[in-house]
C-alpha cells in the first residue's frame, strides 16, 4: 500500500475500534500520523507500539467545541498541512426514545455531528486553494435507515450524511474531497462505552458487533475504498446489503426492521448467504 507512504494524516478517535485499526495499518504503511482522542495513555501506548513510524499525539475531546479551533491549528502545523483527516470519533446511546433524556441525546449530537463540523470549518479556512484535502467521515448503517433504540445515534449519522453531502457539492472542484464511510457490524466497543438513555454507561456489547468484522480488516477496506476515490461506500459483512435493500425496497426494509432488527438482518444474511 505505497499509496499511503508519507501522507500527512490526522486520525480523530484513534484510541480504539476503527480508529485504532486505521492507526495500525497506516503506521505499517509509512504514513505520517497525528493520533487524537481523550485517552492519552492509550494514544501513548499506541505510538510506542510503532517506534519506526512518525506519529504525533494530540489529545482532543470533540465534545469540547471551544477547544477545537486551537487543536485543529496545532494538528495543521505539526506536518505543515494535512492530506487526510479521519473524523472518526463517536459515541452511541441505546435506549427507547421515551426513556432517553434530551441532554443525553444532545451529547450524542455534540460528539458525532457538531464536533466534526467544528473541525471542518477550521480546516476549510486553512486549506490552500491549490492543495488537496480529503475528509473521511464515519457514518453508519443507522445513517441510512432508522433502527429501534438508536434514534439519537441515527439522527447524528443522518446529519453527517446530509451536511457533508451538501458541502461536497458546494466545494466541487476546489481540491476538497469528502468521503463518507458506512461501517457495518464491526467488532468495537462503541456500545460498551456507549450510554443508556439516562446517561449511565451501557457496559454491554451488542451481539451483532461481537460477531462482526475485525477493526483492522475494516480499516483495510476503508483504505482500499479511499485509494479508489470512492465518495461513499459500505465496509462490512453481508449486512452491507441492507443499504441497497432500503434504497430499492424501503417498505420491505421498514417491515423487517420494526421488530428485533438485528436478528432479522442476521436471518436475511443466513437465508441469502448461508452464514
Amino acid at each position: 500500500m505505497d499509496f499511503w507512504a508519507q501522507k500527512r494524516i490526522w486520525i480523530i478517535g484513534a484510541s480504539s475500534g476503527i480508529g485504532e485499526g486505521l492507526v495500525k495499518v497506516l503506521a505499517e504503511n509509512g504514513a505520517k500520523l497525528i493520533i487524537s482522542a481523550r485517552n492519552e495513555s492509550k494514544l501513548i501506548e499506541l505510538k510506542a507500539a510503532f517506534p519506526f513510524a512518525e506519529i504525533e499525539v494530540l489529545i482532543l475531546d470533540v465534545e469540547n467545541h471551544s477547544s477545537l479551533p486551537e487543536k485543529t491549528d496545532q494538528a495543521w502545523q505539526l506536518f505543515e498541512g494535512l492530506d487526510y483527516v479521519f473524523l472518526n470519533a463517536g459515541m452511541a446511546v441505546r435506549d427507547l426514545v421515551v426513556d432517553s433524556r434530551l441532554d443525553v441525546e444532545r451529547k450524542i449530537m455534540d460528539i458525532n455531528f457538531w464536533g466534526p463540523v467544528s473541525i471542518t470549518k477550521v480546516l476549510l479556512k486553512k486549506k490552500n486553494p491549490d492543495s488537496k484535502l480529503h475528509l473521511v467521515l464515519t457514518s453508519s448503517l443507522s445513517g441510512k435507515y432508522g433502527v429501534p433504540k438508536l434514534a439519537a445515534y441515527a439522527a447524528s449519522k443522518h446529519a453527517i450524511q446530509g451536511y457533508f453531502d451538501s458541502l461536497r457539492v458546494e466545494t466541487f472542484g476546489s481540491g476538497l474531497f469528502i468521503h463518507i464511510v458506512i461501517p457495518g457490524f464491526i467488532r468495537t466497543n462503541i456500545t460498551v462505552a456507549g450510554l443508556r438513555g439516562d446517561g449511565s454507561t451501557s457496559g454491554k456489547m451488542q451481539n451483532a458487533l461481537a460477531g462482526g468484522m475485525d477493526p483492522e480488516v475494516c480499516a483495510l477496506g476503508i483504505l482500499r475504498g479511499l485509494e479508489r476515490g470512492k465518495e461513499e461506500f459500505v465496509v462490512g459483512g453481508s449486512e452491507r446489503y441492507t443499504v441497497p435493500l432500503n434504497r430499492f425496497f424501503p417498505t420491505l426494509m421498514k417491515r423487517l426492521i420494526r421488530s428485533n432488527p438485528l436478528q432479522r438482518i442476521k436471518n436475511i444474511r443466513k437465508t441469502l448467504f448461508g452464514k
